[in-house]
């Protein structure tokens, strides 16, 4: 049993190790000692030895391949990341740039105040009307807020002596509110003329307030 290589572990580790250009100290001291040699190979160690052969050309020649491969992915690789690194710097530099153009354009602007222009202030007034438990208010808030109207349609150079002849002067489509404008003076009207098959309550007069309110938020009046 003392030839009997292929049973021993240690030896058939050496000989795959190697396969792959490994050196084994216990295999070469079985051949300096020429165990290995004065015993004919037996099958199993023919084919071992046979298979390490062609291995170890196998190895040379896909070595060889991904040397090349890995040689060809590094030069891309540090190509497509050079590009990426420019890029990024490119970017960050237009960035800067647009910051400073920003801050050269804004920064004499007067930082913006939180503080109701007269128009608003005013318009919280009528507001305040329209929900109190008067219904004298409600009207005077409704009529007051269809003069603000002609007074922004007229700045908005749609001239004629009343709200409705300004009303009229004004395209189809010209501002997205339109037809808010005209519902809250139709409204107006029935108010301002006094019909009795119409009553004003504190609910519709709210509803026709915030229609007037919509064209005047279009318009940034408020």
């Amino acid at each position: 049993m003392e030839f009997l290589h292929f049973l021993n572990l240690q030896y058939v580790y050496c000989v795959i190790y190697s396969m792959f250009g490994g050196t084994c100290a216990y295999l070469e001291e079985l051949r300096s000692q020429n165990e290995v040699s004065e015993m004919p190979p037996g099958f199993f160690e023919q084919l071992i030895e046979a298979f390490a052969a062609g291995s170890s050309v196998l190895w040379t020649a896909v070595s060889g391949i991904v040397a090349a491969f890995w040689g060809v992915y590094s030069a891309l690789a540090w190509s497509v990341s050079g590009f990426l690194f420019f890029a990024i710097l490119s970017a960050l530099a237009g960035l800067v740039f647009i910051r400073l153009r920003e801050l050269n354009m804004y920064s004499t602007l007067p930082p913006a105040e939180e503080v109701a222009t007269d128009f608003k202030r005013y318009w919280d007034e009528l507001l305040d009307e329209a929900t109190s438990s008067d219904p004298k208010l409600w009207k005077h808030a409704v009529l007051e807020a269809d003069r603000l109207l002609g007074e922004l349609l007229l700045t908005e150079g749609f001239e004629g002596p009343t709200t409705v002849e300004r009303l009229q002067k004004v395209p189809e489509g010209a501002f997205v509110t339109v037809p808010n404008a005209w519902e809250a003076h139709r409204v107006r009207n029935f108010v301002s003329s006094g019909a009795s098959d119409f009553i004003l309550t504190g609910r519709e007069a709210f509803r026709v307030m915030k229609l007037y309110e919509q064209v005047f938020e279009e318009f940034n009046y408020i």
